[in-house]
């Protein structure tokens, strides 16, 4: 027999339970995906500097993130990412993710979420979509055909050599539909007293000086194999330094068991390296890979950047030759090969800096690559990556709250 006291208290549960489940599904409901992704890259790493040689530890461009969207009303979605640069050496920076010891250690070294990575709310819909925050530069268009992206020899390590900025914070894009394969993005960042300094890289505060917005358009074109590209791009300079001016062209084709590609880029206002210089230099890459067997790939890929105008030996090459094997969907295993040569009067192309982790590698004195000097490493490195869906739900905003 059920007491009066276990029966108002079960009734008590059950008004209580209807008062929650009434007060779910009386609000307004979305479907909401949520998923958290991540890649870890380890390699261990023989650097010639040209002055020295050692062996290093390396994680490269590791990451982890959230990403996610929202079904709102009138056909548009709220979508998101977060995403956060890794060190899985525990070094806290010069891992690949764009910052350096000197930035994100203000006491001992150590730690392990480095650089913020791409990173954004937008809206999306039949218009295209609209994002705003930490958003690519360089990286729109060094990606269309990069064989050794985050490895040794990663094509940044020429056409990012006179510091081109590979995120830029502070950033809105506009990104059309797709028409027939065609699409458009335009990027505009303003300049918040901060600007690229084409004489240090990177972005700097000068808040008295006269500083210009940035603007990037990146167009894209598939058709079947075929991926074309091209980019604009313009920095603002801070305070008397030039707008960095950028022009890109990019094209692979893929023919199943094998695929070609190759880019050209052409800045203005670059220096090289050398103060008080304003010139224009071109770069190129040409490159291709192979299937060996079920799981392997062959590649090669060959970058150059010409003298900047107005100096002599201020080029540079690199070479770049890997196999990977495709251990399963989620993990790659591989071993690299890239050499840098310099001009006799610079020292800035090197062949692990870009997307690679070069913790630990001399940047200067002692160990430093000389002027004219040559850089090679031969890199053995293993890659996960995993994407896993964490929710798929109605949301209802009665159970969002500000705090």
């Amino acid at each position: 027999m059920i007491s009066n006291k276990k029966m108002q208290k079960f009734g008590m549960r059950s008004l209580v339970a209807a008062m929650i489940v009434g007060g779910v599904f009386s609000a307004p409901a979305w479907a909401l995906d949520l998923s958290v992704y991540g890649v870890g890259h380890m390699s261990v790493d023989n650097i010639d500097t040209g002055a020295q040689t050692s062996t290093y530890i390396h994680s490269n461009s590791s990451r982890l993130g959230f990403r996610g969207d929202q079904d709102l009303s009138n056909g548009l979605t709220a979508f998101f990412q977060f995403e956060s640069g890794v060190d899985l050496t525990g070094n806290g920076g010069d891992d690949g993710n764009g910052g350096l010891i000197s930035q994100n250690q203000s006491g001992p070294m150590g730690g392990i979420f480095t650089e913020a990575r791409d990173s954004y709310v937008g809206v999306k819909g039949d218009f295209g979509s609209v994002e705003m925050g930490r958003l690519p530069g360089l990286n729109q268009w060094v990606y269309d055909y990069n064989l050794f992206a985050d490895q040794v020899g990663d094509l940044g390590n020429v056409w990012d050599v006179d510091g081109l900025p590979g995120r830029v914070n502070g950033a809105a894009l506009y990104r059309t539909p797709d028409f027939n394969g065609f699409t458009l993005g335009l990027s505009y960042v303003p300049s918040q007293n901060t600007a690229f300094n084409n004489y240090t890289g990177g972005f700097t505060s000068d808040a008295l000086s006269n500083i210009g917005n940035s603007y990037i358009a990146k167009a894209d074109y598939v058709n079947g194999g075929l991926k074309l590209g091209g980019a604009y791009a313009d920095f603002g300079g801070a305070g008397i330094a030039p707008d960095n001016v950028v022009g890109a062209i990019t094209g692979s084709y893929d023919f199943g068991a094998f695929n070609v590609g190759g880019g050209w880029q052409q800045e203005t206002g670059v220096s090289g390296g050398i103060p008080g210089i304003s010139g224009d230099r071109n770069s190129y890459t040409l490159g291709a890979a192979a299937k060996a067997g079920s799981n392997g790939t062959v590649k090669i890929q060959y970058a150059g950047s010409g003298n900047v105008s107005g100096t002599s030996n201020t080029s540079g090459q690199q070479w770049a030759a890997g196999y990977d094997y495709a251990w399963d969907k989620n993990t790659i295993l591989y071993v690299a090969y890239a050499q840098t040569n310099n001009g006799s009067a610079t020292a800035s192309f090197n062949a692990y800096g870009f997307g690679h982790g070069n913790y630990g590698v001399p940047t200067s004195g002692t160990g430093f690559t000389p002027l004219g000097g040559d850089t090679s490493v031969i890199s053995v490195g293993f890659i996960y990556k995993f994407d896993a869906n964490l929710l798929h739900k109605s949301l209802s905003t009665s159970n969002i709250h500000d705090d």
